[in-house]
């Protein structure tokens, strides 16, 4: 990794902790096909761009957008993890199972 990509990633993990998304399934810049898991919000640097997407169940790839910008690839990865919230807060208010466990979705 870079010391330019480790200063963004450092920049993204700051703003995840202070929005108090730590709990959220994420990845940051870990590699395409390293710790990928079910539900996810991925960022990754592949070839001069950066990747924003999401898994869905069995780690199967969704939603995949391209960016040349790393500040518009990091305003979408924040908005996929809020987005991730509010799914789930819906359907524990509706009854209906959340994607997995995260304290956050009671709140």
């Amino acid at each position: 990794m870079t010391e330019e990509l480790r200063e963004y990633k450092n920049i993204i993990e700051d703003a995840v902790n202070l929005l108090g998304y730590t709990p959220l399934r994420h990845a940051i810049f870990e590699g395409e096909k390293v710790n990928r898991i079910e539900y996810q919000v991925r960022i990754e640097y592949i070839e001069n761009h950066y990747e924003v997407y999401t898994t869905g169940e069995r780690a199967s790839i969704s939603g995949k957008k391209q960016f040349e910008n790393f500040f518009e690839a990091y305003h979408n990865f924040l908005f996929k993890l809020q987005l991730s919230i509010l799914q789930n807060r819906r359907r524990v208010r509706d009854g209906e199972p959340p994607e997995y466990f995260c304290a956050l979705w009671e709140k």
